[in-house]
């Protein structure tokens, strides 16, 4: 088959959802670019079939065939929205086999392609499908190291510490996640790490590549510069895996020698009745502003403010550091998993995962401060992640690359069929 045919599609993307964020928005976005330019049935949880239907319709794309699937309702009783998610999906993807198998039977696939969620450590129904399998973009979030956590409660330090395990469990233990990895033709890596950890026979099938994306438009240069008080901007779920205990302890060390600063917090989660008492307890309630969790909308506009996005994340990917880029604010992170991959080449400030919590937040507070007064090195920062962002992490980019990935896995099955 030409790279350049209209190829018969089947995606699994569990969230997948237009008009949100995260996880819900990257499913959405993959399955319009890949409409955009083949025949697509998508698999997804029933609850995202109507308003996906609505905006394909909308945009014109009568070539996306949507089919909600979910698991029984006995066999689902117990989730309640986060709690059990992660557990439903593996669940689901299990059942979504013999529902992706049945439906190949009635198309004849060209290529299958799991989208959504981007765990390394769960694996894909459609790798049962028999047909050339893209995995991907997957990655994995490293556990955040203990001297981190000293910090939560309890409950918390044991929640992180059974996900952790689970995870592992997953990875060494799992037939199915072996199968997975095994069959597919091509690995989308999210992140360095998790490619380095493959056995060296798959690493020849795997290519790096962010599962996030923008749609966001260059933006003047006017835009560019720092405003009255430094702004700094936190967005994320409130939890020790995206380092936020890190960031209010760094913005407090640096608004001690910058009294103008003001740190806002977008999200909500677990850690916030201990942020909130910590605000408190340092006198920041004037300059720390927590606004729990909002709209998209919401978040972009307070991106397109910010002069600094403040993200010592520990996670695999970091996908919201796109869309700071995207919106002119550049990072300070930790030299550590996704962001810090994201901040190399001129787009941020790394800061070394040191030997302890308070190094660590004295390392970003230093970085903050060295931004803070070198208003040209803060600005050079911001023009070039936001040109980064449009040049290689906006959706139709992404896209255009679809036909190199699907011939790759064509490539390769043909191959071991031979």
């Amino acid at each position: 088959m030409s790279s350049q045919s209209r190829r018969r599609v089947l995606v699994s993307a569990y969230s997948c959802e237009p008009g949100l964020g995260s996880e819900a928005g990257i499913g959405w976005n993959w399955v319009r670019e890949i409409a955009l330019r083949h025949d697509v049935w998508l698999l997804t949880r029933e609850n995202n079939v109507a308003r996906i239907v609505a905006e394909a319709r909308e945009l014109g794309l009568s070539n996306l065939h949507v089919e909600g699937f979910d698991l029984p309702r006995w066999a689902r009783w117990w989730k309640r929205g986060e709690r059990g998610a992660m557990l439903y999906f593996y669940l689901w993807q299990l059942g979504l086999a013999a529902r992706a198998r049945a439906l190949d039977r009635r198309v004849d696939f060209d290529v299958v392609h799991h989208v959504t969620f981007a765990s390394s450590w769960i694996p894909s129904g459609l790798c049962l499908v028999g047909k050339p399998f893209v995995w991907g973009p997957v990655g994995r979030h490293e556990r955040v190291p203990d001297r981190f956590l000293e910090r939560s409660n309890w409950s918390l330090r044991a929640a992180e510490l059974a996900k952790a395990a689970l995870k592992r469990c997953g990875e060494l233990c799992d037939p199915l996640l072996w199968l997975t990895r095994a069959r597919a033709d091509l690995i989308l890596s999210i992140g360095e790490d998790f490619a380095a950890e493959l056995p060296r026979p798959w690493r020849a099938k795997t290519r790096p590549f962010l599962a996030c994306g923008t749609e966001l438009e260059a933006l003047p240069r006017s835009r560019f510069a720092r405003s009255e008080r430094f702004a700094l901007l936190y967005a994320g779920r409130l939890v020790d895996l995206k380092g936020v205990r890190l960031a209010l302890e760094a913005f407090a060390r640096f608004h001690a020698r910058a009294p103008e600063a003001t740190f806002t917090l977008v999200g909500d989660g677990p850690c916030r009745a201990a942020l909130e008492a910590r605000i408190r307890e340092l006198g920041l309630e004037r300059s720390v502003s927590l606004l729990g969790k909002r709209s998209r909308k919401d978040v972009l506009a307070e991106m397109r403010r910010a002069d600094v996005f403040l993200f010592p994340s520990f996670e695999g990917a970091g996908m919201v550091v796109v869309e700071a880029f995207a919106c002119g604010a550049p990072i300070v992170c930790l030299d550590h998993g996704g962001p810090g991959e994201m901040a190399a080449d001129g787009r941020g400030l790394k800061v070394p995962v040191e030997r302890d919590f308070d190094a660590t937040a004295d390392g970003l507070a230093a970085a903050l401060e060295k931004l803070h007064g070198d208003e040209e090195l803060r600005s050079s920062l911001a023009w070039t992640a936001h040109r980064w962002a449009l040049e290689h992490a906006t959706w139709p980019a992404k896209g255009a690359r679809l036909d190199e990935f699907y011939a790759f896995a064509e490539r390769r099955r043909v191959g071991r069929a031979a």
